[in-house]
């Protein structure tokens, strides 16, 4: 008996749903019991349907991974003999459950990616906030769907990037994440250097928005904002040197820098009189971002002349080669590398916010 199982890894929306079994503790994508499988759809939406023989899941429990269209992500499990049936025999994976098993993975490239990246640095990035968050009393963050997943649990969010299938699209979705959690790790050292005893509320770090992602008082009583991936369309100014954004208008910049933090409380980053602090988190290889030194006119000196900060900080999770961060700092930039919990620049990142 053949039974077709389809995966819906890309929709219009953002839609997925996506099949596995459970070996052992061992989830095991469904293409691997398929003898097999046709792609549906066009490059904008797609289904695979797997032709799966029953003899070879029978007995086997299976596990739908799925994202509903607003995002949220969900486990479910049935009985494999069930697969045509299972919408009215499934059981929703607790978080508990979901820390016992493991995903199968054939590419060495993720397993890599995994053990000298995601567990060395990103799994204490995320300790670190849950404290910082206990610390000040903080309600809540509110951030992204896969972030989001991270800061319920660890193993919870893994499996949310996991999940993936082809592997590809695995460390895909893992390197974006990771991205992100970078800056919001960064945001809580912010908060650390600047000596905050009371987050208003929570953070809400949405990308876009003018509205603060973060507003705080330090030791002092003073007001602090700060702003996550805010976004700025405007005319260039006369000085501006950089690249336009000619969908949006002739001369027309469009921005988002990582983060922007001022002294006071404000309702949006143009209610600011000025900026403190510009940083821009880099969290992959040098080599990646740095472009030749492109990257300083493509993007950092742009970033200065929108904003003006008193400080323009570029941090780094990798190193960074000498030579270039003497380059930067010709250009006023202020380097730090090495940012990552316990990392060395931790404590030249908060001597420089600190100043």
């Amino acid at each position: 008996m053949i039974v077709k199982i389809t995966d819906e890894p890309k929709a219009r929306t953002r839609r997925k749903t996506l099949n596995y079994i459970k070996e052992g503790n061992i989830l095991r994508h469904i293409s691997k019991y398929a003898m097999d499988e046709i792609k549906t759809g066009d490059e904008k939406a797609w289904e695979i349907t797997y032709d799966v023989p029953m003899e070879r899941i029978q007995g086997k429990e299976a596990y739908e991974f799925g994202f509903s269209n607003s995002g949220g992500f969900g486990v479910s499990k049935f009985s494999s003999e069930l697969f045509n049936e299972k919408h009215n025999n499934w059981k929703r994976v607790s978080v508990e459950e979901l820390q016992s098993l493991e995903f199968e993975i054939e590419s060495k490239e993720l397993k890599v990616f995994i053990e000298e990246e995601i567990m060395k640095f990103y799994a204490p990035m995320i300790t670190e906030i849950d404290r910082f968050k206990v610390k000040v009393d903080m309600d809540h963050i509110v951030t992204s769907d896969r972030l989001g997943d991270y800061l319920i649990d660890f193993r919870y969010g893994l499996a949310s990037s996991l999940c993936n299938w082809p592997e590809k699209a695995r460390l895909r979705s893992l390197k974006q994440t990771s991205r992100l959690l970078h800056k919001l790790w960064a945001l809580k050292v912010i908060h650390e250097a600047l000596q905050a005893v009371k987050v208003e509320s929570g953070w809400y770090t949405e990308q876009g928005s003018k509205r603060p992602a973060s507003i705080f008082i330090d030791n002092q009583g003073n007001y602090w904002s700060c702003w996550f991936e805010p976004q700025i369309v405007k005319e260039a100014p006369p000085n501006y040197e950089g690249p336009f954004a000619p969908f949006l208008g002739e001369k027309t910049v469009w921005k988002r820098p990582d983060l922007l933090i001022s002294k006071g409380k404000y309702n949006s980053f143009a209610d600011a009189p000025k900026f403190d602090f510009l940083i821009k988190c880099k969290n992959s290889h040098f080599n990646y971002w740095w472009d030749g030194g492109k990257v300083i006119k493509k993007v950092l000196l742009p970033y200065k002349t929108l904003f003006n900060p008193e400080k323009l900080i570029i941090a780094s999770l990798e190193p960074i080669p000498d030579w270039e961060k003497d380059r930067l700092e010709k250009e006023d930039f202020l380097v730090v590398d090495e940012l990552y919990p316990e990392g060395r620049g931790v404590p030249e990142f908060k001597r420089l916010i600190e100043q």
